[in-house]
């Protein structure tokens, strides 16, 4: 009796436990200070799986961000997607991508075309392979200022498959969202999904171009992907 009444007791303070954890409130920002991080952390590479990595900065002004990267490492090159705000930023992303390994960055996907994730790309090497929508190359053609994709970037309206090393990639367009040209990379062996901006961790999703009703289909269809 006494063994039962200490594993009863065990049992309603690990339940106690976890109810608790449950409860706490879940902080809904994009500010990653006012989620317990530090701008000593960033930028930072995070190891998702072997060869694959994120790698995020933060943005301070009057909205506090981060943009987050994907990056894949193969025996053929690295596939990279998305960059930075600015040429320091996504130099920081090629520096770090350089740590891992010094295999050299062969694709770069255009998968958000707003400028946190485009200003910088001029700080890729030359001679990458860029894919982007149509409508988001039409997009940087026309903005007075900024990076603009080159003439012989590879579109990319519906979808891509591509074999880099070893690693099948698929460039994906599941719809418009939050761009109206999103793309997203999904590496089907490891069931791995990168959707840049089609999904904004707790932050409330801008709609100044974006297309709401179809943006939640194309959640659907990432949804239905089991990635």
């Amino acid at each position: 009796m006494l063994r039962r009444s200490i594993c009863l007791a065990i049992l309603a303070s690990t339940l106690t436990a976890a109810l608790a954890a449950a409860q706490q409130p879940v902080v809904r920002t994009g500010d990653p200070i006012k989620r317990g991080l530090k701008l000593s952390d960033f930028p930072r590479t995070i190891k998702v799986a072997d060869n694959v990595y994120t790698y995020e900065d933060f943005h301070a002004g009057d909205e506090k961000f981060t943009t987050t990267n994907m990056f894949v490492v193969t025996d053929g090159g690295v596939l990279v997607a998305d960059g930075q705000g600015s040429v320091p930023e996504t130099k920081g992303l090629v520096d770090a991508i350089a740590k891992v390994t010094s295999k050299p960055i062969v694709y770069v996907v255009i998968a958000s075309d707003h400028g946190d994730h485009t200003a910088g790309n001029a700080a890729f090497p030359a001679g990458v392979h860029y894919i982007i929508h149509p409508t988001s190359k039409a997009i940087l053609d026309r903005a007075a200022n900024g990076w603009k994709a080159p003439a012989d970037a590879e579109l990319v309206s519906d979808k891509k498959t591509l074999t880099l090393g070893t690693e099948e990639i698929q460039i994906l367009f599941l719809g418009r969202a939050h761009t109206g040209g999103d793309l997203s990379v999904y590496l089907p062996h490891r069931k791995i999904l990168f959707l840049s901006e089609t999904y904004l961790n707790r932050v409330f999703p801008a709609m100044r171009s974006a297309y709401p009703s179809e943006w939640l289909k194309a959640l659907d269809r990432a949804e239905a992907m089991n990635a």
